[in-house]
C-alpha cells in the first residue's frame, strides 16, 4: 500500500485528465508562429491551385504525341468547321447588296441642258452650223452617213414647225421628257460606264453582275429600293423590257425623237447614282455577322486520331473541343470530386514540403516574409508553365528550371531537389498528366540542380545550359523510344525531334536568363553568390580602403585573419570564400575609434584605456560591433556579411577590463563586477562560417602576444582558445561537430605556423 502514497498524500494529489485532440489543436493554434504558417500554407495551396487550374484537367494531348491505341470521343459533341464557316462569310459577303447614293439634282440638270441644246439645234438652218460635240451627244455625225443626216432633219422639225412661233413645241418635248425620267427621279439610274469604274477595273464584270443585289439610298441614308443592279443601270432601262423603255408609248411627241434622247441620255446622265462605300462595307459586316458557323458532328465512340498515329495540329483543335464537351458533361457532384482530389493532392504535397523544411531547413518556415517569397515563386511557376506548356513551343520548361535553379542558389540542393518533385507533379498534373512528361521534367529539373553547389562565374552556368540541352534531347527521345518501341521510328519521327529540340532550346534560354538575373536573385532573397563574393575580394573596396588609412593595424589584421579563415572552413566543407570575405569586413567598425585597439596603437603612444574606467572601455570596445553594422548598412553591404559583423565575437567575455573591474572592486571593498556588463551582445555563431571566423579571430591576436611562437605553443594556444569557446557555449546554435572542430583546430596551427616560421640567420645578420 505505501507504493501508493499514504492517505495524506492521495488526498493532496492532483489528478489533471489528459487534454484531448481539440485542446491540443487549440494550445498550438494560440501561438502566433503556427498560426502564421497555417495561413501561409492554407495561401499557397489556394495558389497553387489557382496557379494549376482549379479543377480543369488541362490538355491531355499535344502536338508530336503519339496516340497508340488511337482516341475516341467520350462525349457528343461538335466543332466549328474554320474552313468552312470562313467560306459561307465569303460568299454571304459577296452576295451582301452595293449601296448606292442617289444625287438628286442630276435630272434636274438634266432637263435644263436638254432644252438649251434642242433649242441650238431649232435655231439652225443646216446640220453645218451645229457644232460637232453637240451633234454627237445626239448619236449623229456631221460626215455622216445620208442616214443621220435625215436624223438631223427629223430632230429639228420636230423641235420647229412652221407655225411654232414661239416654242410651243419645244415645251411639250421637254414636259413629256420631264415625265418620262420621273422614276429615274425618284429612283435613279446609272450608266454602264460609271458602274465599271466605280465597281471592277473588268469591263465584262457589270455584264456578270447585272443580277447583283443592291440597295438605293438618298441624301439622308432612307432606302429607295432593294434589287439589282439591272434595275438602275441606264442600259438595261432603256431597252423593251426596262421602265424607260416601256414608258415610249406613253409619250407620242417624244416617241418620234426616242433614237436620239436614249443616245443623248447615255452621254449625260451619269453619276447620279455613287457607290457608298461606308454604308456597302458596313452592309458587308451586318451580312457576314449573321451568317451562322458550320459545325462539324461528332458521336461518343468516334475515332478522333487513328492507332499509331501522330496528334497533329488539326487533330489538337478536335481534342480541345472535346475536352471541352467533356467537362460540361461531368455533373455538378463529379466536378466536386476531382475539385476536392485537386485540393487534396496539393494539401498533401504542401504538407509533406513543409515537413521537409522543418527538418532541412528550419531557418525559411522562421522568416515569413522569405517563406512568402519563396511560395510565390513556386505558384508563379506552376502558373507559368500550364501557360508556357501549350504548343507549339513546349516551354513549360523553362520556368520549371529557373525555379529550381534558383531554389538551388538560395536555399540548397536538397531543398531544390524537392522543390522540383512538387513542381514537376502539379505541372504535369495540371498538363497533359502523362507519366513520360512527368519522367523528363524531372530528369532535367534533377540534373539542373547538381552542379549548382557553387557558382564561381557565369560560364558555369553557360556550361549547364549546354549539358541541360543535351540531357533534355536524349530524354524527350528516350520517352519516344519508349512510346513507339522502335529506335529508327523514333528517328523518323521528325516531330519527336522537333519536340526535343524544343525542350533543349527552352533549357538553354533558360540557363542564360538565370545568369543574367542573378544580381537581381541575390536581392530578392538577401543573399551573396560566388561571383558576388569575388567581386568583393578586392582590397579596391571603398571601406577596405578606409579601414587601411584609419587603422592598419586592423586592416593588416583582418588580411591574417582572413586567410587563416578560409583555409580552416575549406577543411570542414564549408565556405570558404564566404569566411574570407566576412572577415575583411568583420571589424570594420574598428575605424570609428581605432586608437582604442591595440593593434592600432603604436610604440611610444600612450594607451587610452588607462584614463578611463573598465566599464567604459569595455563599452568602446564591444561597440565597434554595432558600428560596423551601420557602416555595412550605409555601404550596402551584401547581407550575407552582416552576421560575420555581429558574430564574430558572440556572446564572449572582454576578458582584460573584466579582470581590472574585479580587482578594483577587491580593492575597494565594493560588490564583485557583474560579468554580464563586460560580455558582447552577441549572437552567437550561427553558421559554421561564422563559427571558423569567432576562431581564427581570437586565434591571430593572441598569436600576437607569443614571445616565441613554437610549435607546440601555438598547438596549446589554439587548443586552450577552441576549448574556452565550446565550454562558453558559444558554438551550440551553429551544428559544429567535434571532429570539424579538430580539423578547424589543425588548419588553424597550420597557418599560424606558416606566418611565425623560423627564418635562416645568415652571417653577419642583426637581430631585428
Amino acid at each position: 500500500m505505501s507504493f501508493y502514497g499514504t492517505r495524506r498524500h492521495r488526498q493532496a494529489r492532483v489528478f489533471r485528465p489528459t487534454p484531448g485532440l481539440w485542446d491540443r489543436l487549440l494550445g498550438a493554434f494560440r501561438d502566433y508562429r503556427v498560426l502564421t504558417l497555417v495561413l501561409i500554407s492554407t495561401a499557397a495551396v489556394c495558389g497553387l491551385l489557382l496557379a494549376a487550374g482549379l479543377g480543369s484537367s488541362g490538355q491531355r494531348w499535344r502536338e508530336g504525341m503519339l496516340a497508340s491505341s488511337g482516341i475516341q470521343a467520350r462525349v457528343d459533341f461538335r466543332i466549328v468547321d474554320t474552313e468552312a464557316s470562313r467560306r459561307a462569310r465569303q460568299d454571304a459577303v459577296e452576295t451582301a447588296p452595293l449601296v448606292l447614293r442617289q444625287s438628286g439634282d442630276i435630272i434636274d440638270r438634266l432637263e435644263s441642258l436638254l432644252r438649251t441644246q434642242l433649242s441650238v439645234i431649232a435655231n439652225t438652218e443646216s446640220i453645218n452650223q451645229v457644232s460637232e460635240e453637240l451633234l454627237s451627244s445626239f448619236g449623229i455625225r456631221k460626215d455622216g452617213s445620208e442616214t443621220e443626216r435625215t436624223a438631223y432633219s427629223v430632230l429639228r422639225n420636230q423641235l420647229s414647225t412652221p407655225d411654232d412661233s414661239n416654242g410651243r413645241r419645244l415645251d411639250e418635248l421637254i414636259a413629256e421628257f420631264s415625265q418620262f425620267i420621273s422614276d429615274a427621279r425618284r429612283l435613279g439610274l446609272i450608266d454602264r460606264k460609271s458602274a465599271v469604274q466605280q465597281f471592277s477595273e473588268n469591263p465584262k464584270a457589270t455584264e456578270a453582275e447585272r443580277d447583283r443585289a443592291i440597295q438605293v439610298i438618298d441624301a439622308v441614308g432612307t432606302v429607295l429600293h432593294n434589287g439589282v443592279l439591272s434595275d438602275v443601270l441606264l442600259e438595261d432601262q432603256l431597252q423593251e423590257t426596262g421602265r424607260l423603255g416601256k414608258n415610249w408609248q406613253l409619250y407620242g411627241k417624244l416617241a418620234v425623237l426616242r433614237k436620239p434622247v436614249e443616245a443623248w441620255l447615255l452621254v449625260n446622265l451619269n453619276k447620279q447614282l455613287a457607290r457608298d462605300a461606308a454604308a456597302t462595307e458596313a452592309a458587308r459586316r451586318k451580312v457576314e455577322e449573321r451568317t451562322q458557323d458550320v459545325y462539324r458532328e461528332y458521336s461518343a465512340g468516334d475515332t478522333l486520331v487513328p492507332p499509331e498515329n501522330q496528334i497533329l495540329e488539326t487533330h489538337r483543335e478536335v481534342l480541345r473541343y472535346e475536352q471541352e464537351a467533356f467537362e460540361r458533361s461531368l455533373t455538378g457532384s463529379q466536378r466536386g470530386l476531382r475539385f476536392l482530389g485537386r485540393i487534396l493532392l496539393t494539401t498533401v504535397l504542401v504538407l509533406l514540403f513543409g515537413i521537409f523544411l522543418k527538418h532541412a531547413r528550419p531557418g525559411i518556415l522562421e522568416d515569413p516574409s522569405r517563406l512568402l517569397l519563396f511560395l510565390g515563386m513556386c505558384c508563379s511557376t506552376v502558373f507559368l508553365g500550364s501557360w508556357a506548356s501549350q504548343d507549339p513551343y513546349r516551354a513549360e520548361v523553362i520556368p520549371l528550371l529557373a525555379a529550381v535553379m534558383i531554389t538551388a542558389i538560395v536555399y540548397g540542393q536538397a531543398v531544390a531537389i524537392m522543390t522540383a518533385f512538387v513542381l514537376t507533379l502539379l505541372l504535369s498534373a495540371s498538363t497533359t498528366g502523362s507519366l513520360s512528361s512527368l519522367i523528363v521534367l524531372m530528369i532535367v529539373s534533377v540534373a539542373s540542380v547538381l552542379p549548382l553547389r557553387r557558382i564561381k562565374s557565369r560560364l558555369i552556368m553557360i556550361k549547364l545550359g549546354f549539358r541541360l540541352a543535351a540531357i533534355s534531347f536524349v530524354a524527350v527521345w528516350s520517352a519516344g523510344i519508349l512510346e513507339q518501341a522502335s529506335i529508327p521510328e523514333a528517328w523518323k519521327n521528325s516531330g519527336l525531334l522537333l519536340v526535343a529540340l524544343k525542350y533543349s532550346g527552352s533549357a538553354l534560354i533558360c540557363c542564360y536568363l538565370v545568369a543574367g538575373s542573378l544580381p537581381f536573385i541575390e536581392q530578392a532573397f538577401g543573399i551573396v553568390t560566388d561571383i558576388s563574393l569575388l567581386e568583393l575580394t578586392g582590397v579596391s573596396h571603398p571601406l577596405l580602403q578606409e579601414l587601411a588609412r584609419r587603422a592598419p593595424g586592423t586592416y593588416n589584421h583582418s588580411m591574417m585573419v582572413a586567410a587563416m579563415a578560409e583555409a580552416a572552413a575549406e577543411s570542414i566543407g564549408a565556405n570558404g570564400l564566404l569566411t574570407r570575405v566576412g572577415a575583411y569586413f568583420h571589424d570594420i567598425g574598428k575605424m570609428m575609434k581605432p586608437e582604442y585597439f591595440i593593434e592600432n596603437i603604436t610604440e611610444g603612444t600612450e594607451n587610452p584605456h588607462k584614463s578611463l574606467a573598465p566599464n567604459m572601455s569595455t563599452l568602446i570596445i564591444i561597440g565597434h560591433v554595432k558600428d560596423g553594422l551601420e557602416l555595412a548598412e550605409e555601404n550596402n553591404l551584401p547581407e550575407a556579411l552582416h552576421p560575420f559583423i555581429a558574430e564574430h565575437h558572440g556572446t564572449t567575455l572582454v576578458e582584460y577590463f573584466y579582470r581590472e573591474a574585479a580587482r578594483k572592486a577587491d580593492s575597494d571593498h565594493r560588490s564583485e563586477a557583474d560579468e554580464s556588463n563586460f560580455r558582447y551582445p552577441g549572437p552567437r555563431p550561427q553558421t559554421r562560417e561564422a563559427a571558423v571566423l569567432m576562431v581564427a579571430d581570437a586565434v591571430e591576436s593572441a598569436s600576437r602576444t607569443l614571445n616565441e611562437p613554437t610549435s607546440r605553443r601555438i598547438q596549446s594556444l589554439v587548443h586552450d582558445i577552441i576549448l574556452k569557446r565550446l565550454l562558453d557555449g558559444q558554438f551550440d546554435d551553429c551544428n559544429l561537430q567535434m571532429n570539424e572542430l579538430r580539423r578547424i583546430e589543425e588548419s588553424l596551427v597550420k597557418s599560424l605556423l606558416a606566418a611565425h616560421h623560423g627564418r635562416v640567420r645568415y652571417p653577419g645578420q642583426r637581430h631585428a
